[in-house]
């Protein structure tokens, strides 16, 4: 009975000196803008994948070209920013995976006696369109188009960065029965039309046998083509796009499939099967997402979000390995004294001469730029002055009369050292701890910036590295948001420092 009152008025203690800490915490300003601060990036960080559908470093070419940096969509309530464009997908069912993929489609058949459309699953990733051309020998041979073709509305004042295309076709031929696939854009109200065939610089090829797999055109449809292939085709060096969807206007975009039934099939059956899947038309505007996209088109806001991740992970890590490292080999040279002392004091000695950062992108260069390393590279050497503080504080507890009192029970070292003269120096570890965060934190966006950062991950520091190499310094929603992040993050974590040794440090302690 005596050990359970005893257990209980301990943790009845504990509970009073929490309650007591918290109110403490509360009172102090700095602590809760700290405090908030830190829970907002923890949120983010936490929500990331609901924050953001996008992977930061495997989801590209989101939007832009390339070449031209997609700005913020908010840009287009901007002056001038009526003539940015924004991502437009206007085909509902490119993979025709729907029974009734005339909701989505419109087909046209030309003349309509031979040629019959119906939806399999058999074929495609849900299904496809099969085309099929029929004609016993009592009737005469003749030409017969099929056109598959759905209607958009181009609704911005300014071109596209690109547009691209995916198509492919399967054909089931054993008559030789020619075929002429041709990919079309039709500007409605300029009344102007663009085709595209399947051969080599968009020539118009034929089919003239069964395809063993899906067929692609040879030169891909896309208006980032080589010049070569604009000039060939359309006589023209300027980008498609631009020329194309300069305005906001109306325009048709699909496939013609050409059945050439010749007049020497006179007389014979003839049967030729199409099977279309993945019609598919996309524009990708100049402008996209809350911070817009980078040259490879990744968007910078899940770089931003996803890049809170990683700087928390790994400043409070690298922190915990040299407070922790500090924190024992200052106790243990302090405590032991003499010639672990001296040979502890020189080791630290001849580390904290060394210069930090070269040293680190040597040992980076020689292990490898993943966080692991990273973290332990930023921790093993970060240590040294925490350890020469911790001793200083040691070597005057351990002649307090507390310690020898210990010793006259006969307590042991280690029992002295992490029973009676840690939980002494634990506020300056918490206190060292917030503040060793933020350093943690400049220390791997510093190397991320030059280039050595984890190729799998993105990170605050890998952003900016992003932009010095681009030279995108005008691009100030891309370099201020990770640099704006760095700073509110570190200052943070420095307030809560600061408002631990205010409350833990009796000397500091504010008396109302």
């Amino acid at each position: 009975m005596r050990n359970v009152s005893v257990q209980k008025k301990r943790l009845e203690a504990i509970a009073n000196q929490t309650k007591k800490l918290g109110l403490a915490f509360l009172k102090n300003k700095r602590a809760m803008v700290g405090i908030g601060i830190i829970l907002f990036f923890t949120v983010i960080a936490l929500f990331a994948p609901f924050l953001t559908p996008y992977d930061p470093t495997l989801d590209r070419n989101l939007a832009g070209s390339g070449m031209v940096l997609a700005k913020p969509a908010w840009f287009r309530y901007l002056p001038g920013g009526d003539t940015l464009s924004e991502n437009l997908d206007p085909v509902k069912d490119p993979e025709f995976s729907s029974m009734d993929f005339s909701k989505a489609w419109n087909v046209s058949i030309t003349p309509a006696q031979f040629v019959s459309t119906w939806r399999t699953s058999a074929l495609g990733t849900e299904g496809c369109l099969a085309v099929e051309f029929s004609r016993d020998g009592n009737h005469s041979p003749q030409v017969t188009f099929v056109r598959i073709s759905s209607d958009f509305a181009y609704p911005f004042g300014g071109p596209p960065a690109r547009f691209d295309t995916d198509i492919q076709l399967l054909v089931e031929d054993d008559d030789a029965i020619e075929v002429r696939p041709m990919f079309f854009i039709e500007d409605n109200t300029h009344g102007k039309r663009y085709d595209w065939g399947f051969g080599q610089h968009w020539d118009e090829d034929n089919i003239t046998a069964t395809t063993t797999q899906w067929t692609t055109p040879i030169t891909k449809i896309t208006s980032l083509a080589e010049i070569y292939d604009r000039k060939y085709r359309f006589n023209v060096e300027e980008d498609l796009a631009t020329l194309m969807f300069s305005e906001p206007a109306n325009y048709t975009f699909g496939l013609e499939i050409a059945f050439f039934d010749l007049p020497t099939n006179a007389g014979k059956d003839a049967r030729v099967s199409v099977y279309v899947d993945k019609l598919d038309f996309k524009t990708y505007g100049t402008c996209f997402g809350l911070l817009g996209c980078e040259f490879q088109g990744r968007d910078i806001f899940s770089q931003l979000v996803y890049g809170t991740r990683i700087s928390i992970y790994i400043g409070i890590l690298a922190a915990l390995v040299s407070v922790g490292l500090g924190l024992l080999v200052g106790l243990v040279s302090a405590y032991l004294g003499g010639v672990v002392d001296e040979a502890l004091m020189r080791f630290t000695d001849a580390l904290l001469v060394l210069p930090g950062l070269p040293l680190i992108i040597v040992l980076i260069a020689v292990l490898g730029t993943s966080v692991s390393n990273l973290i332990i590279l930023i921790g093993f050497l970060g240590w040294m002055g925490f350890a020469r503080v911790v001793r200083s504080q040691v070597l005057s507890l351990k002649e307090r009369p507390f310690i020898e009192a210990a010793k006259a029970i006969g307590a042991g070292k280690s029992h002295i050292m992490f029973k009676h003269i840690v939980p002494n120096v634990m506020s300056l570890v918490y206190v060292t701890l917030a503040t060793s965060v933020p350093g943690a934190i400049v220390a791997e966006a510093a190397l991320s910036f030059l280039g050595y950062y984890d190729p799998s991950i993105m990170s605050w520091g890998r952003m900016l590295y992003d932009v010095q190499t681009k030279g995108s310094y005008e691009a100030y929603w891309w370099v201020l948001p990770p640099g704006m992040c760095i700073a509110a993050i570190s200052i943070a974590f420095i307030l809560l420092g600061y408002a631990l040794d205010e409350i833990l440090n009796p000397r500091l302690r504010i008396r109302r």
